[in-house]
């Protein structure tokens, strides 16, 4: 199964963040996935300005022409409130790995901007992959951490990054070039 047919660069580089519990709160789980001994939430949020910053905001946004289509300066706040929509750079989903107690290993943001790409349970793992544009972000989440990726060349040359029989396949810009990696005690593996 491909997951993202990528035409920019791709890397294995994703760094967790650090998130408040007032932020988590705000967010409602979309979908759990199996991580070990664990579990891994997706989880979706909403609007997180309060009415003077979303105010200075949208005249910001009205100035600059960076609206989204329908939203004007007399609607803007009204839609904002309802959660039509979110300013660039606010959170727009949260990726949170967790132990079996419930405790947090890992948390991924994903801001107002970028998608998440790939959200793939395999073996004891979950592959996750963020970005927009020219570049996208990948890590590999277990119960023990982000498990780090060996050197895998110039992420221009990465086209496809696929999950295939519980192993990541990453392909390169020569279709006839892959690697496989799966996954280690803390890192990933190279498996030809």
């Amino acid at each position: 199964m491909i997951l993202l047919p990528l035409l920019a660069a791709a890397a294995f580089d994703l760094a967790p963040v650090r998130v408040t519990g007032d932020q988590v709160r705000r967010c409602i789980v979309d979908e759990t996935l199996p991580l070990g001994r664990g579990t891994v939430e997706k989880r979706s949020c909403g609007p997180s300005l309060d009415a003077e910053t979303a105010r200075k905001r949208c005249k910001e946004g009205v100035r600059h022409n960076t609206l989204p289509p329908g939203i004007w300066e007399e609607n803007c706040l009204d839609e904002y409130t309802r959660g039509h929509f979110l300013f660039r750079g606010e959170i727009k989903e949260l990726i949170i790995a967790r132990r079996k107690d419930g405790s947090a290993v890992l948390v991924f943001k994903v801001p107002e901007g970028d998608h998440l790409t790939t959200f793939q349970h395999f073996a004891d793992a979950v592959l996750i992959g963020i970005g927009g544009g020219k570049s996208f972000h990948y890590a590999v989440a277990t119960t023990r951490g982000v498990l780090k990726a060996p050197y895998l060349g110039d992420p221009e040359e990465i086209r496809d990054v696929s999950v295939i029989g519980g192993r990541i396949r990453v392909t390169g810009r020569a279709r006839a070039m892959y690697i496989d990696l799966v996954p280690g005690t803390y890192q990933l593996l190279i498996r030809k």
